[in-house]
């Protein structure tokens, strides 16, 4: 394989890095942002997430980069956290979404049903207060509220993706809450 000069040329920034220096470290990123930002959105088509997924991916190519063995495969290496990652997000998503449709699927059948139960309302109110305050905010804004996400990330000063991790995380553990409750 013929390396060309910014090949060779990446390989002795992999090599500094490794020795935590700095100047490298910077042009390291200098060069590779912009491929890395790329690689992300090409997946995600979303620019501020493609923005979130390589930082993170940064963080984590910096952490390994002492345990490539061969400076030559940087690239691939590289791209390939970009790819876990942002395969990482997507699953997260769709499990995500399948919690969702699950919520308004038994929200659906009870408003179909014409029944709503008020212990099975009074039953799901104690269980949001049970939830950490936090995730009892993200809830009531999203689902009450009708705010999106992208409006409670400014509101709350976070990034969306954290926003859309916590909300996750406050269905998961509603869910869990109500199933206890429902199996006592």
């Amino acid at each position: 394989m013929k390396r060309d000069s910014d090949q060779i040329f990446d390989e002795l920034l992999v090599i500094r890095c490794r020795e935590k220096d700095e100047e490298a470290i910077g042009l390291l990123w200098n060069r590779w942002q912009p491929r890395i930002l790329k690689w992300s959105y090409d997946f995600l088509k979303d620019q501020e997430l493609a923005g979130e997924i390589a930082q993170e991916s940064w963080i984590s190519i910096f952490k390994g980069i002492g345990q490539l063995k061969d400076p030559a495969l940087f690239r691939f290496w590289a791209y390939r956290i970009v790819q876990r990652r942002s395969a990482d997000y997507i699953r997260q998503q769709q499990k995500e979404r399948e919690v969702n449709q699950e919520l308004q699927k038994e929200l659906k059948e009870e408003d179909e049903s014409g029944t709503a139960n008020h212990d099975r309302i009074e039953q799901m109110l104690r269980s949001i207060r049970a939830l950490p305050e936090m995730q009892q905010q993200i809830l009531r804004l999203f689902y009450m509220e009708k705010y999106s996400v992208r409006e409670i990330s400014v509101m709350m000063e976070l990034p969306e993706g954290t926003v859309k991790s916590r909300l996750f995380h406050a269905r998961q553990l509603l869910k869990q809450k109500l199933q206890e409750v429902n199996h006592e």
